[in-house]
């Protein structure tokens, strides 16, 4: 499976502002709005509403799964950014409707890391595109085995947390954090050193307190 994934530069046009994002929430709210938490390339994490998404007839409503790499465009509110077009890039559900559901967890938790971690609107280019390389690695690659998997985990992990600066300087780990790319022989480079790695996440996370 080859997944093709466009690059946007930041464009604006009379206040609206168009960039790639990863769905990483949403919310309901009102009688069929949505509140979504996006890590997006220009702006780091935002929270931003769509009105009346819920509803069938929605032009928004396909462009804005969770869980998703989407090309948004949004205006800039007083306390909330206002979504006004999306279009899906890419989709985890693609790994489940394949029977990969292993990739579409690992994601997931992923995304999820990055919810719990990311705070305010700064731009992270870096962590962007380390994200996207994952995703962009997982797509391409249909043969990984369990252990090449948890070792991709791990990787993504502390990159995370070593971009974000809840991880210092790690010896043997700097080897996996130093480029956004992926390849099967790190992966397995990482597999002799994973049970370190785990022990190391674990431990930042617990500091973060978050």
């Amino acid at each position: 499976m080859v997944i093709s994934f466009l690059c946007y530069d930041i464009k604006m046009s009379h206040g609206i502002y168009t960039t790639e994002g990863f769905i990483l929430k949403s919310v309901n709210f009102g009688e069929a709005n949505k509140y979504f938490f996006i890590f997006t390339k220009e702006f780091g994490l935002i929270k931003a509403a769509a009105q009346s998404v819920r509803h069938l007839k929605s032009k928004l409503r396909y462009g804005l799964e969770d869980f998703s790499l989407a090309q948004v465009s949004l205006v800039r509110g007083r306390e909330i950014w206002r979504l006004t077009s999306a279009e899906k890039k890419f989709s985890l559900e693609i790994f489940k409707e394949g029977g990969n559901s292993e990739k579409f967890l690992i994601l997931s938790r992923i995304f999820s890391l990055l919810l719990r971690l990311l705070h305010g609107e700064e731009k992270n280019d870096r962590l962007f595109e380390s994200v996207k390389e994952g995703m962009h690695f997982l797509g391409k690659k249909s043969d990984l085995t369990e252990e090449d998997l948890a070792s991709f985990e791990c990787i993504m992990a502390l990159r995370i947390l070593s971009v974000l600066g809840y991880i210092g300087q790690l010896g043997d780990f700097d080897q996996f954090i130093s480029s956004p790319y992926f390849t099967v022989e790190l992966l397995a480079k990482m597999s002799a050193l994973k049970t370190r790695a785990i022990l190391e996440i674990n431990k930042s996370l617990r500091e973060t307190h978050l």
